[in-house]
């Protein structure tokens, strides 16, 4: 009796020893214990949630799915309350508010652990809908919409989210923070005058109609020009095909808020809303 006893002894713990030791199953749980019995996690339904979980904070109205694995009875998809919470079967009122998908993972795993509800639980949780934290892209961009904050973004970088300015976008978008401090004007050309701004939820960008320059007068294809940061009259000029044969580059004339500018060059700067004027040749 006692050969057998020791036998089966001995074939429990070598049966237990190579379950643990089985590479392709461990993995870790969000209360760090090293488990052998669940399944791999499934991938990420999306590109944006696997993202989220790095670096999304979640707020109120925020959809999440929470999966407990093996025990489908208490996975759930909820939306995030106004006070930032949401509830959980056995665990009730659980504060969501300011966590990643990670560290609401590892509370919720936790939770359950430190309950007796479970004794080794494997908890994985995704964001289904953004909602509480985004920056908001209007006005002449191909993609226009709200963008979650699923990481650290500048202007440039939300922009170039949306698709960037179209043809007939202005090369400079208005930024409207969310905290109240009033509009900005910032220029795409320069990354050191505010395109690298970090943006924060709430956050509007805005990039109007592309600015104007008219050439009118003595050149071959009159009209309006979109208006480039650094652009001289003379590059207006060669936008409208140049001067016409009675057309001469000795006598332009350059309107400015309603007035008339004095002693312009053809190698000067144009401003926004400037109207070049050539006029004829004195013979």
């Amino acid at each position: 009796m006692r050969n057998i006893l020791l036998t089966r002894t001995l074939t429990a713990a070598l049966a237990a020893s190579t379950f643990l030791a089985s590479p392709a199953m461990a993995q870790t749980n969000g209360v760090g214990v090293a488990l052998a019995s669940t399944p791999p996690a499934p991938a990420a339904s999306s590109t944006a949630t696997a993202i989220a979980a790095d670096g999304y904070r979640l707020g109120p109205d925020d959809e999440v799915k929470v999966f407990i694995y093996g025990q489908p009875d208490l996975s759930v998809t909820t939306r995030v309350k106004a006070d930032g919470s949401i509830r959980l079967a056995m665990l009730g009122t659980v504060d969501v508010r300011g966590k990643t998908t990670a560290e609401l993972a590892d509370a919720i795993a936790a939770g359950y652990a430190k309950g007796g509800y479970l004794e080794r639980p494997s908890v994985n949780v995704e964001v289904s809908q953004f909602v509480s934290r985004f920056v908001t892209v209007l006005g002449n961009v191909p993609q226009a919409g709200n963008y979650p904050l699923d990481r650290p973004y500048s202007v440039a970088a939300m922009l170039a989210k949306a698709g960037g300015a179209t043809v007939t976008g202005a090369n400079a978008v208005i930024l409207t923070p969310g905290d109240g401090s009033g509009p900005v004007r910032i220029s795409l050309a320069d990354m050191n005058s505010g395109a690298g701004r970090p943006l924060a939820p709430g956050d509007i960008l805005f990039v109007p109609p592309a600015e104007k320059i008219y050439v009118y007068g003595q050149v071959q294809e009159p009209g309006a020009f979109n208006f480039v940061p650094g652009q001289t009259f003379r590059q207006a000029l060669a936008l409208a095909g140049g001067p016409t044969l009675a057309g001469s580059t000795r006598r332009i004339k350059v309107r400015r808020a309603g007035k008339e500018v004095e002693n312009i060059d053809l190698d000067d700067a144009v401003q926004p809303e400037d109207v070049l004027v050539i006029r004829e040749k004195l013979f």
